[in-house]
């Protein structure tokens, strides 16, 4: 069970642990690509109560931009928007889609500096839609 998708030749297609490089992305503060990571679901969990969670919990260094419902893997999902500071070094954009779908809370993330972000969004944007839930 799990989600599936196409890499488009956006990002790597082998994952270093659960997060999967964007291809010519150059070196910066965090590296630039998208992640899917699920644990079981719990009774009553889905994609409005898993961003809460996750938005209540931001520290003083980041700063949310967009709340959003949407769809995604044919399942309601949030796709949130924040703007993260590391340590002063750099600001890091994270994108990220929370469902729940195949038994399992899912958190999927593009993620970039703020610099290559305008470069990078469409592409990670476009392998993040290719989702699919495997049964």
């Amino acid at each position: 069970m799990g989600l599936r998708f196409d890499t488009l030749d956006v990002v790597e297609p082998e994952p270093v642990g659960d997060f999967y490089a964007a291809i010519g992305a150059g070196r910066g503060a965090s590296r630039a690509g998208f992640s899917l990571a699920g644990v079981p679901a719990e009774p009553g969990d889905d994609a409005y109560g898993l961003t809460d969670r996750a938005m209540s919990a931001l520290d003083a260094d980041a700063l949310l931009i967009d709340v959003e419902p949407c769809e995604l893997a044919g399942v309601p999902a949030v796709r949130t928007l924040v703007l993260e500071q590391l340590g002063g070094l750099a600001t890091v954009v994270l994108e990220q889609w929370r469902l729940v779908a195949a038994g399992e809370r899912w958190v999927v993330t593009a993620t970039a500096d703020l610099a290559a972000w305008a470069q990078l969004a469409a592409g990670l944007r476009a392998v993040v839609a290719t989702l699919e839930v495997e049964a």
